[in-house]
């Protein structure tokens, strides 16, 4: 195989297991369990079975089986290796799996988006998750926080209050330039305010190193200046091209997927005009999968 990303275990609290795969680049997500009382609690299953295989293996070896599982959005990089768990039940938001029924599994789309995986898209067996998270209980006093939309039409976070542990799945990248083609920069925005006034001590991002406060700080900061950079561009009339000029990218240059920018910008520009908003982020979606 020409490719495949270097996964790694991390227990960051007690009984709360982080799995990172490679530095978050695109395709290439996080995910978690929870272990409690000889039952695992899962929280994404990554882009393919093989990955989620070695998720399964740690929940094993803790003498542990996976209980539920948990998909924080609609994105086939934290779906792909539901099949893994299928004995488990598989939960996720009303509104991702709405979409997720129309999508389907577009093969053609992820391997033009995600060619270092070209191929092996056709293998997956897409498992759609039900929805049930309003049944949860949350293993280690676990709480669920619900953006409705963030970085996509609904997107999911596991916070644990005690030892202040944050899985923010993707609406949280650290190290990598966010995509918000799916959902609505401002309210992305909001539930980066909502995930800081926690006050998190670890945050187990959707993409990229474990990180801090500081990490989700930063990023708010990008989104906040594109968000305010549309909103010139469009009382300017300038096109995103024009907008880009004048944007300061050197507090961000060391962040990966660097392209993403004017796609966020557009997004963001499309929100300041009206032509997507909180009613219609699902019907506006581009043909373009997550990044």
């Amino acid at each position: 195989m020409a490719y495949w990303p270097k996964q790694t275990i991390v227990e960051v609290a007690d009984g709360v297991v982080a799995v990172l795969n490679g530095d978050g680049e695109i395709g290439v997500s996080n995910a978690a369990c929870i272990i409690e009382q000889k039952r695992a609690f899962v929280v994404d299953t990554m882009t393919f079975p093989e990955m989620a295989e070695g998720m399964a293996r740690e929940i094993a070896r803790r003498g542990a089986h996976a209980d539920i599982v948990l998909n924080t959005h609609h994105h086939i990089d934290h779906i792909g290796g539901n099949k893994v768990f299928a004995d488990a039940r598989i939960v996720g938001h009303p509104s991702s799996i709405g979409y997720l029924q129309q999508l389907g599994l577009p093969v053609s789309l992820y391997d033009t988006l995600m060619p270092q995986f070209r191929g092996r898209f056709q293998n997956i067996e897409l498992v759609i998750p039900e929805p049930a998270i309003d049944q949860l209980i949350l293993p280690r006093g676990g709480e669920l926080h619900v953006f409705t939309p963030a970085h996509t039409l609904a997107d999911l976070t596991v916070w644990f209050p005690e030892t202040r542990v944050l899985l923010a799945g993707d609406v949280s990248f650290i190290g990598v330039t966010p995509l918000g083609v799916h959902g609505l920069i401002s309210s992305w925005i909001e539930a980066l305010d909502t995930l800081l006034a926690l006050k998190p001590a670890v945050v187990v991002p959707g993409h990229g190193p474990i990180g801090s406060s500081q990490d989700l700080l930063r990023q708010r900061d990008y989104l906040s200046a594109i968000y305010h950079l549309g909103q010139r561009a469009v009382k300017e009339g300038v096109s995103p091209q024009e907008a880009l000029a004048s944007f300061d990218a050197s507090p961000f240059a060391d962040w990966l997927e660097a392209d993403r920018t004017p796609l966020n910008l557009e997004r963001a520009m499309k929100e300041v005009r009206g032509e997507i908003h909180r009613d219609n982020v699902i019907t506006s979606l581009p043909n373009l999968e997550d990044r």
